[in-house]
């Protein structure tokens, strides 16, 4: 009997433990940007578009290979991208994707655009292709080559709104325009 008991707490221990280290590696995968393939992903996220949906605060730095300085940042749905160029084109420029709308502007400046990014939905129906939607997409794309210089980080919720000395002038109008009457039916 004596022997059953003490088997018994051996192997609630060894469960125990077994649990625990499950446990303890899970909570430190969490914690990790995998740096691997895609097919042996186990960080947080393998895709720029997968953060977003998980709602999660990033901070990338990386340079492009036409040696471009971007910092891009990930919070709650919302991206922020600062570039500076190099070379003969030192050039900054801010971008905020947030809520369906595209804001770009260059801060020396104070001169830039906001544009409505279009559903895919409303594309179908409108007949149009996904030109109009390349803008963003494009910049998803990019941060998302990069990925692997991303980490988890605090953010500012501030750091997503537009700025207000900043002169936006709105191209959707422009862009409903010419795709209206460029296009002849």
């Amino acid at each position: 009997m004596k022997g059953k008991i003490v088997l018994f707490i051996i192997i609630g221990i060894f469960l125990l433990g077994l649990v625990g280290w499950v446990s303890y590696s899970k909570f430190k995968g969490n914690k990790t940007v995998s740096t691997g393939s895609n097919s042996e992903k186990s960080g947080i996220f393998t895709s720029v578009k997968d953060a977003l949906t998980q709602k999660l605060t990033l901070s990338c730095e990386f340079t492009d290979e036409t040696g471009t300085v971007v910092k891009s940042y990930i919070k709650n749905g919302a991206v922020r991208v600062s570039s500076i160029g190099n070379g003969d084109n030192v050039q900054a420029n801010e971008i905020i994707i947030k809520d369906k709308k595209m804001y770009m502007w260059e801060p020396k400046t104070k001169a830039g655009f906001i544009y409505i990014i279009p559903d895919q939905t409303e594309n179908s129906q409108v007949g149009t292709t996904n030109q109009d939607v390349v803008s963003s997409e494009s910049y998803l794309n990019m941060i998302d080559q990069y990925k692997d210089s991303c980490k988890v980080a605090t953010v500012a919720d501030s750091y997503f709104t537009a700025p207000t000395d900043v002169n936006f002038q709105d191209m959707s109008k422009l862009l409903e325009d010419l795709q209206k009457y460029g296009n002849p039916k």
